[in-house]
């Protein structure tokens, strides 16, 4: 029986996928990704998201990229084709909901 912060868990990893899928082949911003989890329920700091986005990448399903200068740093993450297979269901992976 999973308990409840995994199963809460596997949700926000879905969601990210889904996000991720509506701007396909291009990446989102963090502080996008950030408001847009959100408005569907699922508020965290962006260490957690980094952290989700770290265990989507382990899995191949996301690839992440940071651009520095001028004092600032944004960090983008993009769905990968091994993702947008596992959501149009051609590949199953554990721990994602």
């Amino acid at each position: 029986m999973r308990s409840i912060d995994a199963e809460k868990n596997m949700a926000v990893r879905r969601a990210i996928l889904d996000l991720l899928k509506t701007g396909y082949p291009a990446a989102l911003d963090l502080k996008v990704l950030m408001f847009s989890l959100d408005n569907l329920g699922y508020p965290m700091p962006e260490e957690a998201l980094q952290a989700h986005l770290r265990y989507l990448q382990e899995k191949g399903l996301t690839s992440c990229r940071t651009k520095r200068g001028y004092g600032f740093r944004f960090t983008y993450a993009c769905l990968t084709a091994k993702g947008w297979d596992f959501l149009d269901g051609n590949i199953e992976e554990e721990g994602i909901g």
